[in-house]
């Protein structure tokens, strides 16, 4: 009885594993598919070579817009986020001769649970996922690598094999939360467990032949 006991702990273990393996049907392409445009909440880093006062820091409000210096209001909703260099270098040519633009689009991400550094972090587009998890520390010793989530909204996505992951940040929308879950109790106690029940069957055999 004790051995079928060890047994349906171990295949207890064994399907909490499976199950946080099992990927989530929505994690399709789909949701990458206005990733690489400016989104509302994205912040804007621009710096003119030699013209101070043109350099800012924007955050796009929701309506898809940034006030931008000497430009005024830009609506920016439609705007990939690869062509935003040339864009505004073609908008301050009106201004300057030869405008030398570094345009940097930055994401809210958050990366929260079982990472060292939980928070809310301003990442580079052309940041990746796991470069993301770095950044909040790595996962902790109890943190389960495999029961990685990205919260959208009410929408809940598992990320499969995050580790070897190439999500950039610019697949990611601002506002978007990575979260790491917990392993379970079982899990971290698997050994404790199995020395108690050695134990037990130590003791239970001894009462019997008494």
């Amino acid at each position: 009885m004790l051995e079928a006991l060890a047994l349906a702990i171990v295949a207890a273990l064994a399907g909490t594993t499976a199950h946080a393996q099992q990927p989530d049907s929505e994690a399709t392409p789909a949701r990458r598919a206005a990733a690489s445009l400016i989104q509302p909440g994205d912040r804007i880093v621009l710096r003119v070579w030699r013209e101070l006062a043109f350099n800012d820091t924007i955050t796009i409000d929701q309506d898809g817009r940034a006030v931008l210096p000497r430009l005024g209001v830009l609506s920016l909703a439609t705007q990939p986020v690869g062509s935003l260099p040339d864009t505004l270098r073609a908008r301050y040519a009106e201004f300057l001769r030869n405008p030398s633009i570094d345009v940097t689009v930055l994401r809210r991400i958050g990366v929260l649970g079982e990472v060292r550094a939980p928070n809310l972090y301003w990442v580079d587009v052309t940041m990746t996922l796991p470069d993301m998890i770095a950044k909040a520390g790595g996962v902790t010793e109890i943190g389960n690598p495999n029961d990685v989530k990205l919260l959208r909204g009410d929408r809940e996505i598992k990320v499969r094999a995050w580790e070897r992951a190439r999500t950039l940040a610019s697949d990611l929308i601002s506002g978007d939360e990575i979260i790491v879950g917990r392993t379970s109790w079982l899990s971290r106690n698997m050994l404790s467990v199995v020395s108690a029940i050695g134990v037990l069957a130590s003791i239970t055999f001894t009462l019997f032949r008494i």
